[in-house]
This record gives C-alpha cells, sequence and structure tokens, in this order.
C-alpha cells in the first residue's frame, strides 16, 4: 500500500539529514586531516628553515675563525699601522687568505672609513680610498667596531685594551651579504688586534679585516653538502610576493638582499595519504550507520503514518463492508444541508428483507458475505451520484446528491430492488435470496435538517414494509411533522 505524503515527506527529510550528516562528518574528517597536513608541512618547513638558519651561523663562525688566525696576530696589528707594511701584507695577510682560506674579496677600513687595503684574489691594491657613508663595506666595518667595543667594556682581560680572548672575539664578528664587483657574495669583518698586547697602541680603534666569499654554484653546492636540500637555489633581490617557503636574507642596512628557496620536505602528503583511506573507511561505516538508522525510522514512520491512516479510515467506514459509516455519512450529508434550498437532494433509508432467516439458516458468516455483497452491488449502482453508507445490521442510508426528480428517484429505487433481489452464494453451492424496502424523503420539502430527513425516510420505509415488503416508497410531505423546539420539550415534561 503507498505510503501517505506525509510520510514520503517525512522519509525524504530523514534520508536528507542522513545525507547531511554523511557530508559533515566527511567534511570535519577532511577538514582536520587538511590541517593536520598543513601543520605538519609548516613545521617541516620551520625546521628546514632553521637548520639553514644554523648552517650559515656555522658558515660564518668558520669564516670568521679562519680571519681570527690572521687578524690576531701583532705583525698583523703593526702591519696595518701606518706606514703600511705592504709586502707583509701582500705576502702574509691577502694571498693566504686566498690561497689558504679561499676567500674571494679582502678588505682592511680604517676608523675613519678609509678602505687602505684590497685584494681580489691575490692582486693586492693599496691605493687608499674613501668609502662614502651607506657603502656596505664600511657599514660593516663600523658595525664590527661597535662590537668590539661593547666586548671590550666587558672585558676582564689583564692585557692590553685592545686584546680579546679568542671566544670574545668571534662574538665581535659581524657579517652580511652584499653585492661585490655585481656578483653577491657573503662578507665577515673580524678587528684586527694583537695576540698579546706587545705593541704600541698609537691609534685609536682597530682596523677591520673584511672577506668576501661569492656566491656561485660551488659554494651553494658546499652549503647543501649538510643540508642536503632538494634544489636549494638563491636568488638576489626581492622576491615578486611573500611567501612562507622563501628564506630571506638581508643586506647590512636591514633590507632584503635576496632569498634561498628550496623544494621542501612534505610529510602532510603521506599524512594525507594515510588518512583518506581511513575518511573513506569513516565516512561509509557512517553512511551505512545513517541510512540504516534513516531506513528504520523511515519504516516506523510509514507504518505509523499507515496505521493513522486506517485507524482514521476504519472511525468513518463500516469494519465489515468498508462502506462510510453513519459519522461519514452526516458530515457529507451536512455539506448538502448547506447548499439548500438552491441545490436539492434525496436520503434513501434502506433496510433488507428476509435477512434473519439466513443468518439462522447458514450463519453469521453467510449474513456477512450477503452484506458485502449488496454493498458492493448498491455502491456500483449508485456511483458518483451518491454515497452508501451502512449504519447498522442489515440497515443502509443513501445520500443521493445529483437526483431529486420523483421519476428519476423512482427509477434509481426499481433499479436498486432489482439489483439487491438477484441472488447471492452465502456459501459454496448455496444461493440465497434476499430483498429490500426503501423509503425516500427529498429535501428541502421533507426537512432542512439531518433529524427530519432521516425520520421521514425512516416512516417511508416502515410504509414500504407493511405494503408487502421488497418495495419503495416516497415519504408524503404532509406528514412532516417538525422537531421539537426547546419550548415544547419542556412543555411535553411539564417544565
Amino acid at each position: 500500500m503507498p505510503i501517505p505524503n506525509t510520510g514520503r515527506r517525512i522519509t525524504v527529510w530523514i534520508f536528507g539529514l542522513a545525507a547531511l550528516l554523511i557530508v559533515l562528518s566527511t567534511a570535519s574528517l577532511t577538514f582536520i586531516a587538511h590541517l593536520a597536513w598543513r601543520e605538519a608541512d609548516r613545521r617541516a618547513l620551520e625546521s628546514e628553515q632553521l637548520r639553514l638558519t644554523n648552517t650559515l651561523k656555522d658558515f660564518h663562525d668558520l669564516v670568521a675563525r679562519d680571519q681570527v688566525s690572521l687578524s690576531q696576530w701583532d705583525a698583523s696589528f703593526k702591519a696595518v699601522q701606518a706606514p703600511l707594511n705592504k709586502d707583509f701584507i701582500e705576502d702574509e695577510l691577502t694571498e693566504d687568505l686566498w690561497e689558504d682560506l679561499g676567500f674571494d674579496r679582502t678588505f682592511i677600513v680604517t676608523a675613519d672609513g678609509m678602505l687602505i687595503v684590497q685584494a681580489v684574489k691575490n692582486v693586492t691594491r693599496f691605493d687608499p680610498i674613501q668609502l662614502p657613508s651607506g657603502h656596505p663595506v664600511r657599514e660593516l666595518a663600523e658595525q664590527t667596531r661597535h662590537a668590539f667595543e661593547t666586548k671590550q667594556d666587558t672585558s676582564n682581560s689583564v692585557f692590553a685594551d685592545w686584546y680579546l680572548p679568542q671566544s670574545a672575539l668571534l662574538d665581535a664578528s659581524v657579517s652580511t651579504f652584499a653585492e661585490i664587483d655585481g656578483i653577491p657574495a657573503f662578507l665577515s669583518a673580524v678587528p684586527i688586534l694583537p695576540d698579546e698586547g706587545r705593541v704600541a697602541l698609537d691609534a685609536d680603534y682597530p682596523a677591520i679585516l673584511i672577506n668576501a666569499v661569492y656566491f656561485n654554484d660551488d659554494w651553494i653546492l658546499e652549503l647543501n653538502e649538510q643540508l642536503s636540500f632538494k634544489d636549494l637555489r638563491f636568488y638576489p633581490g626581492k622576491p615578486e610576493r611573500e611567501s612562507p617557503i622563501n628564506y630571506l636574507v638581508r643586506s647590512v642596512d636591514g633590507s632584503v638582499f635576496g632569498y634561498f628557496r628550496w623544494d621542501h620536505a612534505k610529510p602532510g602528503r603521506e599524512i594525507w595519504y594515510t588518512a583518506l583511506p581511513l575518511i573513506v573507511l569513516l565516512a561509509t561505516i557512517i553512511a551505512i550507520v545513517a541510512f540504516a538508522a534513516a531506513g528504520k525510522i523511515s519504516r516506523l514512520s510509514a507504518s505509523l503514518e499507515e496505521s493513522e491512516r486506517k485507524n482514521h479510515h476504519y472511525a468513518r467506514h463500516d469494519a465489515l463492508t468498508g462502506l462510510p459509516n453513519r459519522h461519514y455519512f452526516s458530515d457529507h450529508l451536512a455539506h448538502s444541508l448547506e447548499k439548500l434550498p438552491e441545490q436539492k437532494f434525496a436520503i434513501l433509508a434502506c433496510d433488507l428483507d428476509r435477512f434473519k432467516p439466513v443468518n439462522d439458516t447458514y450463519g453469521h458468516e453467510a449474513g456477512d458475505k450477503v452484506l458485502c455483497c449488496v454493498a458492493d452491488r448498491l455502491s456500483l449502482l449508485l456511483g458518483d451520484t451518491g454515497l452508501v453508507s451502512r449504519v447498522g445490521g442489515d440497515e443502509f442510508l443513501i445520500l443521493v446528491s445529483k437526483l431529486s426528480d420523483k421519476a428519476q428517484l423512482d427509477d434509481l429505487a426499481k433499479r436498486i430492488l432489482k439489483v439487491v433481489s438477484d441472488p447471492v452464494e452465502a456459501l459454496a453451492g448455496e444461493w440465497v435470496t434476499t430483498g429490500i424496502s426503501v423509503g425516500i424523503a427529498i429535501a428541502p420539502d421533507c426537512g432542512s435538517n439531518e433529524k427530519d430527513l432521516i425520520r421521514m425516510a425512516d416512516m417511508a420505509l416502515y410504509q414500504a414494509k407493511e405494503n408487502g415488503r421488497n418495495m419503495y416508497e416516497l415519504a408524503n410531505p404532509r406528514y412532516r411533522r417538525p422537531s421539537p423546539t426547546h419550548d415544547d420539550k419542556e412543555l411535553e415534561t411539564g417544565h
């Protein structure tokens, strides 16, 4: 039996909620997996950037140690005092810095920003050049002197004022990135100091030794040997757009000099590849459970709807014949009464003849079969011209809303007598014949309320039975007696 419309709507809502639950749970699991993926990739990138930071610091420390091996030396300190010892500088400083330590450029800068020595590989020049303010070499030298003064103020050395332990001198070393000779380079600066303090101190501040290492492919490869990054590259200048995967390096003035970039590790992919089957599995389990529960609820809802529909049907229909009962009949009669006097109608009160002998002879089962057969015949005969109802035992009430002419009602009554009088197979091989008596009341001639009309139809029915049964009678409006009013009832009861 089809599920009522309300049941269908409930079913749609239930399965819709189940689908929504599946979508929300799958989306939540996917979102959590995505967050874990992003977080794992972020932490991996931060770890690699920290490794690069430490590696660059280690490289600076290594360069500074190599520089200090030559800069913290009484001979070097004396050589850079006026007048310059050019032979010592060229043979012992710049040549060793190039050949033994592999530095590409060498600069020696005095306190007033004068470049007194510069060397390209092992070619040394002694032409003094006043470096302009803002020049990266001069800026780096000034920062190194400032770091030296800070360390000097906190030093507990018992030697000369310019002497610092090597560990403190390394802390005073400053590095930066700059473009030298049109090539990106790493610069490291240390003060040139005596190693034992047995020298004359004529200057106010020490000269600064600055060395540059070019950013070439060999240097990148050497740097990456400690990192093992995939496709590590350096790009000079500021990146076109900000990105967390760009590792920025800055020049001495704090501006962006360039950036490193590489194909960083992405452990989040492994998390996603691991989580995806679990998400699918959990979503499938949730879908099975949700749709199973939705199906169960839907079936219960449909069962309740069907039960309610049946209860509603049985409350308004006869359980044996399926015909409308007295309540159903009264509701339809009320609608017809509202249309009076414009639209007339008729009520037929019917009672089977010779029905009791059927029950007594063949039993109630046979009697029930006769009643059902009569109900079917009457319903088929009336069709959409009227409403047939069973109001008790073998009593039927018929509301004819489309026929009100006496000739039409006569014809209808004759057809009723005929179809009912046809034999009925009460039991297998046992045929019985019944008749029917009919009383007809036409509204509004016989009344304009249910009570008067049914009373007049019953009076005509009794008249038909007295006339010999299996007959019909039309109620005579002259015998109509109005229903007693409230005042009449009080007079009859003596109140």
